[in-house]
């Protein structure tokens, strides 16, 4: 009898961690504070050790690039992220996918935002969902 308990128990646990799960999962994302007026959007990068970049010139928002975005701010993996919007920046090839446009990502409230590479994010080359960038 103990035994059959304790296997309630812990299927209990696990199904209210499920649920838990799912409930944060479903509930609205918010953005940015910076970003306020646009909503994030997930998206799944498919490749791993992908740079997340960021730059501290105009050039890095006006036209993302590896060379225009230098630092490497973080490395993401097989995970989704959320970005803002995507604009056309440096063409870039990986694995036989090419694309020259770039994700305005979101990194969490107290993190700046970074540049990804679409050609890493499941989708066509201009994703569709996500809207250009205004600026």
């Amino acid at each position: 009898m103990l035994a059959a308990s304790s296997t309630l128990m812990t299927a209990g646990i696990l199904g209210a961690s499920v649920a838990a799960a799912t409930a944060a999962q479903a509930a609205p994302v918010q953005a940015a504070p910076s970003r306020s007026a646009q909503s994030i959007i997930w998206v799944y990068v498919w490749a791993t050790n992908v740079n997340v970049r960021v730059g501290s010139t105009a050039a890095c928002s006006n036209y993302p690039s590896t060379t225009n975005c230098p630092t490497i701010y973080r490395k993401v993996s097989e995970q989704n992220i959320g970005v803002y919007c995507q604009k056309r920046g440096q063409p870039i090839s990986n694995s036989g996918y090419s694309s020259e446009w770039w994700s305005y990502t979101y990194n969490g409230s107290e993190r700046p935002t970074g540049w990804v590479s679409n050609v890493f994010i499941r989708g066509k080359a201009h994703l569709d969902g996500v809207p250009d960038c205004a600026w």
